[in-house]
Protein backbone atom coordinates (compact mmCIF):
# COMPACT_ATOMS: atom_id res chain seq x y z
CA UNK A 1 0.00 0.00 0.00
CA UNK A 2 2.82 2.35 0.84
CA UNK A 3 4.52 1.65 -3.16
CA UNK A 4 0.63 2.61 -4.26
CA UNK A 5 0.28 5.68 -2.01
CA UNK A 6 3.84 6.91 -3.04
CA UNK A 7 3.44 6.22 -6.68
CA UNK A 8 0.16 8.24 -6.25
CA UNK A 9 1.66 11.30 -4.71
CA UNK A 10 4.09 11.46 -7.50
CA UNK A 11 1.58 11.41 -10.67
CA UNK A 12 -0.38 13.78 -8.37
CA UNK A 13 3.14 16.01 -8.20
CA UNK A 14 4.45 15.65 -11.80
CA UNK A 15 1.61 17.99 -13.00
CA UNK A 16 2.77 21.18 -10.71
CA UNK A 17 6.65 19.94 -10.82
CA UNK A 18 5.64 20.36 -15.44
CA UNK A 19 4.35 23.93 -14.20
CA UNK A 20 7.17 25.41 -12.40
CA UNK A 21 9.96 23.97 -14.82
CA UNK A 22 8.35 26.08 -17.78
CA UNK A 23 7.23 29.10 -15.26
CA UNK A 24 9.81 32.42 -16.15
CA UNK A 25 12.08 33.06 -12.75
CA UNK A 26 10.41 35.88 -11.65
CA UNK A 27 7.15 34.17 -11.47
CA UNK A 28 8.72 31.11 -9.88
CA UNK A 29 10.53 33.67 -7.27
CA UNK A 30 6.46 35.35 -6.63
CA UNK A 31 4.64 32.01 -6.39
CA UNK A 32 7.92 30.87 -3.89
CA UNK A 33 7.39 33.59 -1.62
CA UNK A 34 3.73 33.45 -1.90
CA UNK A 35 3.11 29.83 -0.51
CA UNK A 36 6.15 30.11 1.70
CA UNK A 37 4.10 33.20 3.63
CA UNK A 38 1.10 30.73 3.24
CA UNK A 39 2.97 28.38 5.06
CA UNK A 40 3.82 30.23 7.55
CA UNK A 41 0.10 31.45 8.95
CA UNK A 42 -1.07 27.27 8.55
CA UNK A 43 2.39 25.36 9.51
CA UNK A 44 2.00 26.42 13.34
CA UNK A 45 4.40 23.91 14.69
CA UNK A 46 7.62 25.25 12.26
CA UNK A 47 6.38 28.77 13.08
CA UNK A 48 6.74 28.15 16.74
CA UNK A 49 10.09 26.17 16.37
CA UNK A 50 11.22 29.07 14.35
CA UNK A 51 10.11 31.71 16.19
CA UNK A 52 11.74 29.88 19.27
CA UNK A 53 14.55 29.52 17.60
CA UNK A 54 15.34 33.08 16.73
CA UNK A 55 14.98 33.95 20.41
CA UNK A 56 17.27 31.85 21.55
CA UNK A 57 19.76 33.13 18.85
CA UNK A 58 18.31 36.53 19.19
CA UNK A 59 17.15 37.47 22.74
CA UNK A 60 18.01 40.87 22.66
CA UNK A 61 15.19 41.19 19.60
CA UNK A 62 11.97 42.39 19.62
CA UNK A 63 8.89 39.89 19.06
CA UNK A 64 7.84 41.85 16.03
CA UNK A 65 11.72 41.60 14.49
CA UNK A 66 11.57 38.35 14.91
CA UNK A 67 8.27 37.64 13.46
CA UNK A 68 9.33 39.54 10.18
CA UNK A 69 12.20 37.53 10.11
CA UNK A 70 10.02 34.28 10.07
CA UNK A 71 8.16 34.56 7.63
CA UNK A 72 11.17 35.63 5.93
CA UNK A 73 12.79 32.35 6.96
CA UNK A 74 9.24 30.66 5.14
CA UNK A 75 9.45 32.79 2.02
CA UNK A 76 12.95 31.97 0.77
CA UNK A 77 12.38 28.08 1.39
CA UNK A 78 9.42 28.87 -0.87
CA UNK A 79 11.51 30.67 -3.51
CA UNK A 80 14.01 27.55 -3.14
CA UNK A 81 11.61 24.46 -3.74
CA UNK A 82 9.36 26.56 -6.74
CA UNK A 83 13.29 26.92 -8.03
CA UNK A 84 14.05 23.40 -8.00
CA UNK A 85 12.02 21.95 -11.27
CA UNK A 86 13.58 24.28 -13.86
CA UNK A 87 16.93 23.92 -12.72
CA UNK A 88 17.36 20.21 -14.12
CA UNK A 89 16.74 20.87 -17.67
CA UNK A 90 17.53 24.67 -17.58
CA UNK A 91 20.85 25.03 -19.64
CA UNK A 92 24.18 24.79 -18.27
CA UNK A 93 25.42 28.42 -19.20
CA UNK A 94 21.95 29.70 -18.34
CA UNK A 95 22.43 28.34 -14.82
CA UNK A 96 26.06 29.65 -14.10
CA UNK A 97 25.11 33.12 -15.26
CA UNK A 98 22.55 33.17 -12.69
CA UNK A 99 25.23 31.84 -9.93
CA UNK A 100 28.25 34.58 -9.39
CA UNK A 101 31.59 32.80 -7.58
CA UNK A 102 33.35 34.78 -4.85
CA UNK A 103 36.50 33.54 -2.82
CA UNK A 104 37.18 30.58 -5.66
CA UNK A 105 40.76 31.07 -4.96
CA UNK A 106 40.43 29.78 -1.58
CA UNK A 107 39.14 26.42 -3.50
CA UNK A 108 42.09 25.87 -5.63
CA UNK A 109 44.64 27.11 -3.36
CA UNK A 110 43.45 24.14 -0.86
CA UNK A 111 42.35 21.25 -4.27
CA UNK A 112 46.26 21.93 -4.64
CA UNK A 113 47.34 20.69 -1.95
CA UNK A 114 46.02 17.05 -2.59
CA UNK A 115 44.92 16.70 0.48
CA UNK A 116 41.43 16.53 0.03
CA UNK A 117 38.92 19.23 0.88
CA UNK A 118 36.56 20.08 3.28
CA UNK A 119 33.69 22.16 2.25
CA UNK A 120 31.50 22.96 5.35
CA UNK A 121 27.95 24.01 4.35
CA UNK A 122 24.45 24.98 5.84
CA UNK A 123 20.95 25.02 4.81
CA UNK A 124 21.06 28.57 3.18
CA UNK A 125 20.36 29.97 0.13
CA UNK A 126 19.20 27.50 -2.08
CA UNK A 127 21.89 25.15 -1.02
CA UNK A 128 21.06 22.05 -3.97
CA UNK A 129 21.76 25.16 -6.45
CA UNK A 130 25.29 25.63 -4.58
CA UNK A 131 25.73 22.15 -5.41
CA UNK A 132 24.96 22.38 -8.74
CA UNK A 133 26.49 25.41 -10.02
CA UNK A 134 29.41 24.30 -8.21
CA UNK A 135 29.86 21.14 -10.61
CA UNK A 136 28.94 22.82 -13.45
CA UNK A 137 31.41 25.20 -12.49
CA UNK A 138 34.14 22.15 -12.97
CA UNK A 139 34.46 21.58 -9.31
CA UNK A 140 32.99 18.17 -8.63
CA UNK A 141 31.83 17.24 -5.05
CA UNK A 142 30.83 14.42 -2.97
CA UNK A 143 28.19 15.03 -0.87
CA UNK A 144 26.17 13.08 1.92
CA UNK A 145 22.53 13.08 1.52
CA UNK A 146 19.80 11.29 3.09
CA UNK A 147 17.19 9.55 0.12
CA UNK A 148 13.77 10.77 0.02
CA UNK A 149 11.19 8.59 1.56
CA UNK A 150 8.96 8.50 -1.76
CA UNK A 151 11.30 6.37 -3.83
CA UNK A 152 9.99 7.86 -6.89
CA UNK A 153 10.41 11.32 -5.74
CA UNK A 154 14.06 10.75 -4.81
CA UNK A 155 14.90 9.35 -8.26
CA UNK A 156 13.74 12.88 -9.59
CA UNK A 157 15.92 14.23 -6.85
CA UNK A 158 18.93 12.08 -7.52
CA UNK A 159 18.81 13.27 -11.25
CA UNK A 160 18.46 16.51 -10.23
CA UNK A 161 21.82 16.12 -7.85
CA UNK A 162 24.03 14.37 -10.22
CA UNK A 163 23.13 16.47 -13.12
CA UNK A 164 26.80 18.28 -12.82
CA UNK A 165 28.68 15.33 -12.67
CA UNK A 166 28.60 15.28 -8.27
CA UNK A 167 28.12 12.11 -6.85
CA UNK A 168 25.73 11.60 -3.79
CA UNK A 169 27.29 9.44 -0.93
CA UNK A 170 24.00 8.24 0.74
CA UNK A 171 23.64 8.85 4.57
CA UNK A 172 23.82 5.20 5.86
CA UNK A 173 26.78 4.55 6.05
CA UNK A 174 28.21 7.98 4.74
CA UNK A 175 31.65 8.44 6.78
CA UNK A 176 33.09 5.11 4.99
CA UNK A 177 32.49 7.35 1.66
CA UNK A 178 33.50 10.50 2.66
CA UNK A 179 36.82 9.08 4.40
CA UNK A 180 37.16 7.29 0.96
CA UNK A 181 36.97 10.49 -1.43
CA UNK A 182 39.41 12.29 0.87
CA UNK A 183 41.55 9.68 0.75
CA UNK A 184 41.65 10.04 -3.14
CA UNK A 185 42.25 13.57 -2.89
CA UNK A 186 38.68 14.64 -3.82
CA UNK A 187 36.44 17.30 -2.82
CA UNK A 188 33.36 16.63 -0.17
CA UNK A 189 30.85 19.04 0.70
CA UNK A 190 29.04 18.47 4.56
CA UNK A 191 26.18 20.06 5.68
CA UNK A 192 27.14 20.97 9.46
CA UNK A 193 24.03 22.65 10.75
CA UNK A 194 21.49 19.89 12.07
CA UNK A 195 21.35 18.68 15.69
CA UNK A 196 23.34 15.83 16.41
CA UNK A 197 23.15 14.06 19.51
CA UNK A 198 24.58 10.98 21.14
CA UNK A 199 27.91 9.13 20.16
CA UNK A 200 27.84 11.11 16.91
CA UNK A 201 27.55 14.54 18.23
CA UNK A 202 29.18 16.81 21.01
CA UNK A 203 27.94 19.90 22.12
CA UNK A 204 29.56 23.20 21.21
CA UNK A 205 28.55 26.77 21.29
CA UNK A 206 26.33 28.27 18.61
CA UNK A 207 24.54 31.79 18.80
CA UNK A 208 25.65 31.33 22.89
CA UNK A 209 23.90 28.29 23.53
CA UNK A 210 24.76 24.40 23.58
CA UNK A 211 23.98 22.66 20.11
CA UNK A 212 24.49 18.90 19.71
CA UNK A 213 26.44 19.18 16.51
CA UNK A 214 28.15 16.16 14.42
CA UNK A 215 31.73 15.31 15.33
CA UNK A 216 32.37 13.51 11.82
CA UNK A 217 34.07 16.56 9.67
CA UNK A 218 36.68 17.16 12.73
CA UNK A 219 37.64 13.65 12.92
CA UNK A 220 38.06 13.80 9.24
CA UNK A 221 39.76 17.20 8.83
CA UNK A 222 41.50 15.70 11.82
CA UNK A 223 42.55 12.65 9.88
CA UNK A 224 44.39 13.56 6.92
CA UNK A 225 45.00 17.48 7.52
CA UNK A 226 42.36 18.71 4.88
CA UNK A 227 41.69 22.35 4.64
CA UNK A 228 37.75 23.26 5.69
CA UNK A 229 36.51 25.94 3.68
CA UNK A 230 33.05 27.68 5.09
CA UNK A 231 31.09 27.72 1.17
CA UNK A 232 27.64 28.95 1.22
CA UNK A 233 25.26 30.48 -1.03
CA UNK A 234 22.67 33.15 -0.81
CA UNK A 235 20.01 35.05 -2.44
CA UNK A 236 20.33 38.42 -4.24
CA UNK A 237 17.82 41.12 -3.34
CA UNK A 238 16.31 40.73 -7.18
CA UNK A 239 15.50 36.65 -6.50
CA UNK A 240 16.64 35.31 -9.15
CA UNK A 241 20.55 35.65 -8.81
CA UNK A 242 22.73 33.91 -6.74
CA UNK A 243 26.14 34.43 -5.13
CA UNK A 244 28.61 31.62 -3.91
CA UNK A 245 31.50 32.51 -1.16
CA UNK A 246 33.96 30.19 -0.31
CA UNK A 247 36.09 31.43 2.41
CA UNK A 248 39.51 30.88 3.97
CA UNK A 249 40.49 27.75 5.66
CA UNK A 250 39.14 27.34 9.24
CA UNK A 251 42.67 27.29 11.01
CA UNK A 252 42.71 23.67 12.72
CA UNK A 253 43.85 22.00 15.59
CA UNK A 254 45.65 18.75 15.90
CA UNK A 255 47.79 17.71 18.89
CA UNK A 256 48.21 14.42 20.56
CA UNK A 257 44.90 14.62 22.28
CA UNK A 258 42.39 13.80 19.54
CA UNK A 259 39.15 14.43 21.47
CA UNK A 260 40.08 17.88 22.89
CA UNK A 261 41.02 18.82 18.90
CA UNK A 262 37.47 16.90 17.98
CA UNK A 263 35.82 19.60 20.52
CA UNK A 264 38.04 22.63 19.47
CA UNK A 265 37.89 22.38 15.48
CA UNK A 266 34.09 21.28 15.74
CA UNK A 267 33.87 24.37 18.12
CA UNK A 268 35.73 26.69 15.43
CA UNK A 269 33.36 25.16 12.61
CA UNK A 270 30.11 26.11 14.37
CA UNK A 271 31.66 30.17 14.95
CA UNK A 272 32.22 30.32 11.10
CA UNK A 273 28.65 29.11 10.28
CA UNK A 274 27.37 31.01 13.21
CA UNK A 275 28.87 33.75 10.92
CA UNK A 276 27.57 33.32 7.59
CA UNK A 277 23.86 32.79 9.36
CA UNK A 278 24.48 36.22 11.21
CA UNK A 279 25.35 38.11 7.77
CA UNK A 280 22.06 36.43 6.13
CA UNK A 281 19.90 35.42 8.79
CA UNK A 282 16.91 35.35 6.63
CA UNK A 283 18.31 32.29 4.27
CA UNK A 284 18.92 30.48 6.98
CA UNK A 285 16.50 27.26 7.22
CA UNK A 286 15.46 27.93 11.19
CA UNK A 287 12.58 25.96 11.02
CA UNK A 288 14.80 22.59 12.47
CA UNK A 289 15.32 22.40 16.20
CA UNK A 290 18.38 23.03 16.04
CA UNK A 291 19.12 23.20 20.07
CA UNK A 292 17.32 20.47 20.69
CA UNK A 293 18.50 18.40 23.98
CA UNK A 294 20.56 21.77 24.53
CA UNK A 295 21.81 21.22 28.20
CA UNK A 296 21.95 25.09 28.55
CA UNK A 297 18.55 25.54 27.54
CA UNK A 298 17.04 23.70 30.97
CA UNK A 299 14.37 21.30 31.12
CA UNK A 300 10.98 21.27 29.40
CA UNK A 301 10.61 20.11 25.43
CA UNK A 302 14.27 20.44 24.84
CA UNK A 303 13.49 24.21 25.76
CA UNK A 304 10.72 24.37 22.60
CA UNK A 305 7.09 25.44 22.84
CA UNK A 306 4.75 22.61 23.77
CA UNK A 307 1.71 21.68 21.92
CA UNK A 308 -0.27 23.48 24.03
CA UNK A 309 1.56 26.73 23.61
CA UNK A 310 -0.81 29.39 22.27
CA UNK A 311 0.67 32.49 23.31
CA UNK A 312 4.35 34.25 22.21
CA UNK A 313 5.92 35.74 24.47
Amino acid sequence: MKKVMDFVLYCMALPLVYILSVLPSRWAAWGGRLVGRIAFFIDRRHRLITLRNLEIAFPETSLAWRTTLARQCFENFGKTIFELPALLHMPEDRILQMVKFEGVEHYLEARAQKKGVLLLTAHIGNWELMALAHGLQGYKLNFVARPLDNPYMNRWITRFRMRSGNHIIPKKGGFRGVYAALKRGESVGLLMDQAVTGSDGVFVDFFGQKAGTSRAMAILACRFNSPVLPTYIYREPDDMSHRVVVGPPVPLTITSNKNQDIIENTQRFQHALEGIIRRHPEQWFWMHRRWKRSPSLGKGREGYPPKNWTKIR
